[in-house]
């Protein structure tokens, strides 16, 4: 090997060697952030906590510069690699598996989709809706006057007869849409608060069983009060479900991933039936980074099955989720 290709050797290993340390230690943060006492630096907390989410990107990029640091001699590549797999792997917990005997139970299926404020073409929603496959109980987001038109009337409103509709001209309206009756709805806002989002609560029937379902969107953490006030909506409707219904769920564009203060907050009374595939920003139908959308459950349910939904234009894709009352 000549002196010119071993200077170059060596000047790819250290670019892969900081790349990979540097992925290492930012996605730590979400194993540190477990035991970083929140209230003397609250600040540094926050952006701890915006450095979590990216768990995915860090895997990628962490995990092929630790690969070829290894590769071309780095002892402590393995290390590093460690890290990163460890910290992906502290997500919130998700619902347990259906087992082979509860498959040919009753199943719910669940919806959530943002659909971006001002979308100009709402005819893949409508698609969607309209789908033989489509969910039985769906959770709008960012939901204006144009989707309410769509929804309300004609072929949605005849497959989703029973709705719960709140638009909005900012990204915070929001929807709720059942092929089964509600008992009892409400919609909740707290004016005095503008961090505070309006949300839907509601209580369904089904197969003979009372189902009580939270649908939120709250705001994104943009500092450290904001993501208080999500971490604390998620644990209010965690304790609204746990009330109202033995059977709970709990869906939409929470603002939060699986490996952040909200999700974990509210395990185990609440867990994840979707799963982990990042569903924001939505880049051409084919690829995302962060895991936004979710669907939690309460303890009653088993998960049959998890997917991202089709694009509908929006910068999120939709996630749907099928769940069966637990044996």
């Amino acid at each position: 090997m000549d002196k010119h290709t071993s200077a170059a050797r060596t000047a790819f290993r250290r670019r892969a060697a900081w790349l990979a340390v540097l992925c290492a230690l930012a996605s730590a943060s979400a194993i540190t952030a477990r035991w970083w006492p929140e209230a003397p630096l609250p600040t540094l907390q926050w952006l701890m906590g915006l450095s979590i989410h990216w768990q995915w990107l860090y895997l990628c990029l962490g995990g092929v510069a630790s690969v070829v640091w290894a590769a071309l001699g780095g002892r402590a590549a393995w290390l590093a690699l460690l890290v990163l797999v460890a910290a992906w792997w502290t997500h919130a917990p998700s619902a347990p598996p259906a087992a082979e005997a509860a498959r040919g139970a009753p199943v719910l299926r669940i919806g959530t989709a943002n659909l971006q404020i001002g979308n100009p073409d709402l005819s893949r929603l409508q698609q969607w809706l309209l789908d033989p496959a489509s969910p039985d109980v769906v959770m709008l987001q960012e939901f204006g006057d144009d989707a309410a038109r769509l929804v309300a009337h004609g072929p949605v409103r005849a497959r989703y007869p029973h709705q719960v509709l709140a638009p909005a001209p900012d990204p915070f309206g929001i929807a709720l849409l059942s092929r089964h009756p509600f008992t009892a709805t409400d919609t909740v806002t707290t004016p005095a608060d503008p961090r505070r989002t309006p949300h839907l609560r509601a209580t369904l029937s089904w197969q003979g069983r009372a189902v009580a379902v939270s649908a939120v969107h709250p705001m994104p953490p943009l500092d450290r009060a904001y993501a208080l006030v999500r971490d604390t909506t998620l644990r209010d409707e965690a304790r609204w479900l746990a009330g109202a219904a033995p059977l709970g769920v709990l869906a939409g564009d929470l603002n939060d991933t699986p490996w952040s203060t909200g999700l974990r907050g509210v395990a185990p009374a609440l867990q994840r039936a979707s799963g982990l595939a990042p569903t924001w920003p939505n880049l051409g139908g084919w690829l995302s980074l962060l895991p936004l959308d979710h669907v939690l459950v309460s303890a009653g349910w088993v998960r049959v099955a998890s997917a991202v939904g089709p694009d509908l234009g929006s910068d999120h894709r939709p996630v749907v989720v099928d769940v069966t009352p637990a044996p």
